[in-house]
């Protein structure tokens, strides 16, 4: 009799509502919560997320919250409002809202109501599940605390402009209140009946951010209500942070700065915005105006600020159209009552640098109306830029029709960008040499055309820097403007850069040239083991341990193989140093192969290391191989990192094999130790 009740599968799930645990539909979003990959974000910084949530089974991508986010291959686990870096026992609930499923959530208040946390709420307030509001602040004090002045739920429910939760949140006497982030946001994203509800029954307002974030995006219906309703009541305010539960109060000023709006108008429609703001006399043609315009590259709207600019200062504007009159180098007057709003330290026409700008985005024809206009707006960074994106049409008319000239740079800047005539034409015709910079970038680049001819032309003396602690290595890079990719340039010895990508033909072609060390060292982090054993054959530079590093974090046992068997290393290694590394590594060859290299035993702390470093790693077999094969002991200390980092089956393995052994690690030992 009781074998016929456990086969009636109604009857059983009946019984298991009256059973300790979770019921079977809730056992069910806990497995596929568990199947959900948690990895650390290794970039620890206030803006990147401490996790990625990854695996994500497809009931819940197809979620229209989820959809939002599809452009992302792996979660940030802020979007679900989630924080943990290794482990998120809440994740079930957090995906039962997510897909709206009340009937869920309504068993897990009764069955955790220890998860009901701000969190779910605001997560379920931004996703505009009202009922599910409803339910957790009827649940439970603890999702919302009055004396805590918890305010992110309204604010992101309005961002999303779910007006029905809005008016909830709005009507409960004392309830969740809202900041300046709640119409920001609703404004920026274009929720307008959002915006007008909260402009018409709350009194927090909003900052210039609405208005910037209305006009930047387009919502022209935002705009226009913005501007009769709100005129003159912004405050200012800082970056508006995209991750939206970081949303921060912001205390009011009364200081008002309305530049960045309308540069910001400008970016989005160049004329109609100039225009307006010219007819309207609301703002002038100011130097920053004028950059933004330049920068928009629309030629119309370029044309007509000129023409403003000209005729404000009583110059004819023929002259734009006629190259055989020349007018006298002149300054455009500031407006001294714009300056003090603006933020800008160059704001000044003395500082204006529009050639230059022009120049970048290799934007011919307005260099040349530059140009006419006689206005002081070039320097040598016009052809450093013309260079950089290999325009050398701009390079000789700059060098013909302009006095400025230009730096080194320009060689450098052609050179990285692979631009072999613009290289030719700075050396035979304006008379620069070949930088260290410049060789570096094309050896880098692997391009041995503008290679060969760097080296066949002098060389210009590099200074050093005592306080350089690069020594002038590493890359740098210059930002161009629009959608100009920007310029990398590779420092340090050419050598050094070539050998790093595995370019073997330009080193060869750099014979006579010096290295250094990283030479090996970066061949061996890049994987080119041909290039290993050409440096060591052809040249006496060698390597340090850390291309031994390299080689294990990269799981290379054959380079690892090669620098130990040659003797490549110019200096000490620290073989206990290299077994610590490869217990976090995928690869237990490796670490078999360094722990064979010991000359002497483990001490007690490297051991506890090594352990520690492949638990906290998730290396199961790994923890294995030194429990059975190498007689590892491990710790409590051990156990709990495992814990902490959610590696359940090495923490299940390390139970079942009996007692932990006394720990000797500190949190100095593991800082110093493990990499």
């Amino acid at each position: 009799m009781t074998v016929e009740v456990l086969k009636n599968s109604n009857l059983l799930q009946h019984m298991c509502q009256y059973q300790d645990g979770l019921p079977v539909e809730l056992l069910e979003i806990t497995q596929l919560a568990q199947s959900i990959v948690i990895s650390p974000c290794i970039t620890q910084t206030s803006v990147c997320p401490s996790a990625y949530l990854s695996n994500i089974p497809p009931r819940f991508i197809d979620t229209s919250y989820r959809q939002l986010f599809k452009h992302f291959n792996d979660l940030p686990n802020y979007i679900l409002f989630l924080n943990g870096a290794f482990t998120e026992p809440t994740l079930p609930v957090h995906l039962s809202i997510v897909e709206n499923n009340i009937k869920h959530v309504k068993m897990w208040i009764k069955h955790k109501s220890e998860w009901l946390t701000p969190a779910p709420f605001k997560l379920a307030a931004i996703c505009g599940h009202l009922k599910i509001v409803k339910l957790l602040m009827n649940a439970s004090k603890n999702v919302w605390c009055p004396e805590a002045m918890d305010l992110a739920a309204m604010d992101l429910a309005a961002m999303d402009g779910h007006l029905d939760v809005v008016k909830f949140m709005h009507d409960i006497e004392n309830g969740p209140g809202c900041t300046t982030e709640a119409m920001d946001g609703a404004a920026t994203y274009g929720h307008l009946e959002v915006v007008q509800f909260l402009n018409e029954n709350r009194t927090e307002g909003c900052t210039t951010k609405a208005l910037k974030g209305a006009v930047n995006n387009g919502y022209v219906k935002v705009v226009k209500y913005l501007l009769e309703h709100r005129r003159e009541q912004y405050t200012p305010s800082d970056f508006f942070y995209p991750e939206y539960y970081r949303i921060q109060c912001h205390r009011a000023s009364e200081e008002k700065d309305y530049i960045e709006l309308v540069l910001t108008a400008i970016e989005a429609n160049p004329l109609a915005t100039i225009k307006f703001l010219r007819q309207e006399n609301i703002f002038g043609i100011t130097k920053n105006v004028f950059d933004k315009v330049i920068v928009s590259g629309d030629k119309a709207t370029i044309r007509y600020a000129v023409e403003v600019l000209m005729t404000d200062h009583n110059k004819a504007i023929s002259l734009l159209d006629n190259a055989d009159e020349t007018i006298d180098a002149w300054v455009p007057l500031d407006n001294e009552e714009l300056l003090p709003n603006s933020t800008s330290n160059d704001k000044e026409w003395y500082t204006s640098k529009a050639m230059d700008l022009a120049a970048g985005l290799g934007d011919f024809e307005t260099i040349k109306l530059l140009h006419q206009t006689g206005i002081k707006c070039c320097t040598v960074d016009a052809i450093n830029r013309a260079a950089a994106v290999g325009r050398l049409d701009i390079v000789e008319w700059l060098h013909t029709h302009r006095t400025e000239g230009c730096t080194e740079n320009a060689m450098t800047y052609a050179a990285a960008g692979e631009h072999f005539e613009v290289v030719k034409w700075l050396h035979e015709v304006k008379g620069l040499n070949c930088t260290n910079n410049a060789l570096g970038s094309a050896a880098y680049n692997g391009d041995i055309e503008i290679v060969k001819y760097l080296v066949s032309i002098p060389m210009t003396q590099q200074i050093y820097y005592p306080d350089d602690f690069l020594g002038g290595g590493g890359n740098q890079t210059t930002l161009m403007l629009g959608d100009i990719p920007c310029v990398d340039t590779s420092c340090g010895h050419a050598v050094d850069r070539a050998a790093s990508n595995g370019y073997i033909n330009i080193v060869e072609i750099l014979h006579d040239f010096p290295a250094t060390t990283e030479a090996m060292d970066m061949a061996a982090g890049n994987g080119h083991l041909d290039m290993i054993k050409y440096l060591h054959t052809h040249r006496h530079e060698r390597c340090t341990a850390q291309a031994y590093n390299y080689a294990i974090t990269t799981n290379r046992l054959d380079i690892l193989i090669y620098l130990m068997t040659n003797n490549c290393c110019n200096g000490d290694i620290n073989f206990e140093q290299l077994c610590i590394g490869a217990a976090g590594g995928n690869d237990r060859e490796i670490l078999a192969f360094c722990m064979n290299l010991l000359q002497t035993e483990l001490t007690h702390l490297s051991k506890q290391l090594i352990m520690y470093n492949a638990v906290t790693s998730g290396r199961l077999e790994i923890v294995k191989w030194l429990y059975e094969v190498k007689r590892f002991g491990w710790t409590s200390i051990i156990l709990e990192e495992a814990e902490r980092r959610g590696h359940k089956n090495i923490v299940q393995y390390l139970n079942l094999v009996g007692h932990f052994e006394d720990n000797v690690l500190d949190v100095w030992d593991i800082a110093f130790n493990i990499f």
